[in-house]
């Protein structure tokens, strides 16, 4: 089976940077467990309604991961605080 490939747009870059170490390693171990498989079973992942887009966001503690599939690329497009997920997902789209 082909794996995907992880793509950090430069919001994401910019998200993960201002986390603290261990959070930024929790997010690129699951980031990272995508490749195998962007669909993992459980309630970690979620597809978002109503976007023109098909968005997924990938639950890692009190953060977000939003990211897009693009045939076998992944491309992550921001981390937020599940606080912040709305307020961010309406100015992103």
């Amino acid at each position: 089976m082909e794996e995907f490939k992880i793509v950090f747009t430069k919001v994401a870059e910019k998200g993960i940077n201002t986390l603290d170490t261990k959070t930024k390693y929790k997010i690129f171990q699951c980031a990272k467990g995508l490749e195998a498989s962007p669909f993992p079973r459980g309630d970690t992942i979620k597809k978002f309604k109503g976007s023109k887009i098909s968005l997924y966001r990938l639950r890692v503690g009190d953060f977000r991961v939003v990211y897009h599939i693009d045939r076998r690329k992944i491309a992550i497009l921001f981390i937020t605080d599940r606080k912040d997920l709305e307020k961010k997902l309406k100015a992103f789209l």
